[in-house]
């Protein structure tokens, strides 16, 4: 799929809510398998695993495929895990930052192989983050706490990488999350410095955007980032509890603070217990729909918008509405703008 040469944007409404507290604690990243259900990463002491979940919050699936993982240190266990990736052939790789791993499981959860070391050298680890694949099938790691960028095939052989620490371009302070759009371009979001950066698939730098702040288009440390087939860019904004979406430029487009309902499953909850009712009456329920320290988006196949509200315990969808336009329905740039529209 080729990108359009302009797009009408229409909106881009919220959708609906999975998951609820006890049962999708801690979401830290979501994917996607290859039948289209969410794969739903929990990160938290005593329960990390991934949940297999319905997209339209019928329920989780049957007993035997509800998730995979636990809080451990042994094989198909993790302490942090960071995110979660499929592959062409629906295997699952998630990293964890506390193990210095990446680990594999194949596409009914069932552990296959885990590999990583912790050093400062080729090849390892000090907190790996973010992982991809890039157009070879090969993986993209963020290497956090030694500040750059690793590549490796599926099974850890390493490939090389790019990045050191610092504040410059092409430099970074604890980077975190990490996507490869469809033309081989990466795109990194650099927590420490508060923005996020685009490079080449060799590790050119393309454009740097962002700056520390709680304004349109600042950022108060990103975590996650994501790109759609339209090219349209999106940064978990952890610190300012929000979601902002950029165009293909790195120009500002969309803020997204949080819309929440109940879910289908927290609504069933919350009818069998008397107690949580009284209380939600009590409370203060526009501040309930929002947002709360998102660590991750991701966006799938249809244009469905997914937000891990990890501290919410729940993720948050939204639609969004665009119309692709061709060259005769999209002017060239305007050499000065004149007209706002609002």
């Amino acid at each position: 799929m080729s990108r359009p040469h302009g797009l009408l944007r229409a909106g881009y409404p919220y959708l609906r809510t999975l998951g609820m507290r006890r049962v999708t604690n801690f979401p830290a990243d979501i994917a996607f398998a290859k039948n289209g259900d969410a794969l739903i990463l929990m990160r938290s002491e005593g329960g990390s695993s991934v949940r297999i979940w319905s997209v339209d919050d019928s329920e989780a699936l049957s007993a035997d495929l509800k998730g995979f993982g636990g809080y451990g240190t042994n094989e198909g266990q993790f302490v942090w895990p960071v995110q979660i990736i499929v592959d062409d052939a629906g295997d699952i790789f998630i990293s964890d930052e506390a193990t210095h791993k990446i680990s594999r499981f194949n596409p009914d959860g069932e552990f296959v192989s885990r590999w990583g070391a912790y050093g400062d050298g080729e090849g390892e680890f000090d907190a790996p983050n973010g992982i991809a694949f890039d157009l070879d099938g090969n993986m993209v790691v963020v290497d956090s706490k030694n500040h750059r960028i690793q590549r490796y095939t599926p099974d850890g052989e390493y490939l090389g990488g790019f990045g050191e620490y610092g504040a410059g371009a092409g430099q970074f302070e604890l980077p975190c999350g990490v996507h490869v759009d469809e033309l081989g371009d990466v795109y990194v979001a650099d927590w420490g410095n508060n923005r996020f950066q685009i490079f080449s698939a060799d590790g050119e730098v393309k454009n740097v955007v962002g700056e520390a702040g709680s304004g349109p288009g600042q950022f108060n440390r990103p975590t996650g980032i994501a790109v759609d087939a339209h090219g349209d860019i999106y940064v978990a904004d952890w610190g300012n509890d929000r979601v902002l979406m950029f165009n293909a430029e790195g120009q500002y487009i969309w803020s997204f603070s949080g819309d929440a309902t109940l879910s289908r499953i927290a609504r069933t909850y919350m009818l069998t217990n008397a107690v949580p009712n009284r209380l939600r009456e009590m409370g203060d329920l526009e501040q309930e729909k929002r947002l709360r320290r998102p660590r991750s988006v991701r966006i799938d196949s249809e244009f469905r918008l997914f937000i891990p509200d990890y501290e919410s315990y729940r993720v948050q969808i939204y639609q969004k509405e665009a119309i692709e336009l061709d060259r005769t329905q999209y002017a060239e740039p305007l050499r000065n703008v004149t007209l706002e529209v609002t």
